[in-house]
């Protein structure tokens, strides 16, 4: 997968590479090291912030969950849209 996103913490608002996408949430290599709890606003490619929280973090790596889940059609066009 190859899914350029934005995601912001605090006041910052930086770039990061999604490398899983799912309905319930996402893996990135992120610019810098999230805390396991945190909260990110994601913006993935043609939507709004979406609120997600860190469950783990190794490095840059991060794994996030969306406490409101993508609706499929959502996902899909996601995915067609960034040739997945």
């Amino acid at each position: 997968m190859n899914v350029q996103a934005q995601y912001r913490r605090r006041i910052a608002r930086l770039g990061a590479q999604v490398l899983d996408l799912s309905l319930h949430g996402l893996r990135i290599n992120s610019a810098d090291r999230l805390e396991v709890g945190e909260t990110v606003w994601v913006t993935l490619p043609g939507l709004e912030p979406r609120r997600a929280i860190v469950m783990w973090s190794h490095g840059f790596l991060a794994g996030c969950v969306f406490p409101e889940p993508l609706h499929p059609a959502v996902y899909d066009a996601i995915i067609a849209r960034c040739g997945g």
